[in-house]
């Protein structure tokens, strides 16, 4: 289990300077990581399926229209990306049904456009709490903290495109990995199906 400041310190640690004791000490680098953190802690969870932040959710019809879509969703409030959409029928089916996210101007706000009545998202929730953050997870957002801080803290840009570098193989470890976490069972067919193929 990781605290924030424990993130915060491996991100320290990988531009090479002193640990913080606190959040709220007011010098340069626990400023620092008090602006950076949320924003980053977010861009990485928008990244990968991590699966500790993994919700399912139905999704809330709104008034809205959009050309080319039967239904306009509520884009989920503590989403950090949207993965899949589909409904009960296509639950076997997940990732295939078509679905896009788009911004209206008219009402300021951002939604799913679906062509399914009643749908159900897969979701990358913004989970703040860190304890529940895995070890994957807290080594990739302490590395994109550190890129984002290193330029601030340390005047150099080229260390942060080092840093972010690192921060993007992570990612790409963590999305393999990952995958092995939701391998589905075959859907079932019965034999009046098949007798009807």
């Amino acid at each position: 289990m990781s605290s924030k400041i424990d993130i915060c310190n491996l991100a320290l640690n990988h531009l090479s300077m002193r640990s913080i004791t606190s959040l709220s000490e007011g010098t340069p680098t626990s400023n620092a990581c008090n602006t950076f953190f949320d924003p980053c802690r977010d861009d990485v969870l928008s990244e990968a399926e991590w699966s500790f932040a993994s919700v399912q959710q139905s999704l809330v019809l709104v008034s809205d229209t959009v050309t080319g879509w039967d239904y306009v969703y509520q884009y989920p409030v503590k989403a950090a990306r949207v993965w899949n959409v589909y409904d009960e029928s296509t639950t076997d089916e997940k990732g295939s049904q078509e679905f896009e996210v788009k911004f209206v101007p008219s009402t300021n706000s951002k939604v799913v456009c679906s062509d399914l009545q009643y749908a159900i998202a897969d979701i990358t929730y913004k989970v703040e709490d860190t304890t529940i953050y895995d070890s994957k997870f807290v080594m990739a957002l302490s590395y994109r903290l550190a890129a984002a801080m290193a330029h601030q803290l340390t005047g150099s840009a080229e260390l942060g495109l080092q840093l972010m570098n690192v921060y993007t193989a992570l990612v790409g470890e963590a999305k393999r990995v990952g995958n092995t976490e939701k391998i589905r069972k075959p859907k079932q067919v019965s034999s009046y199906q098949n007798s009807r193929g």
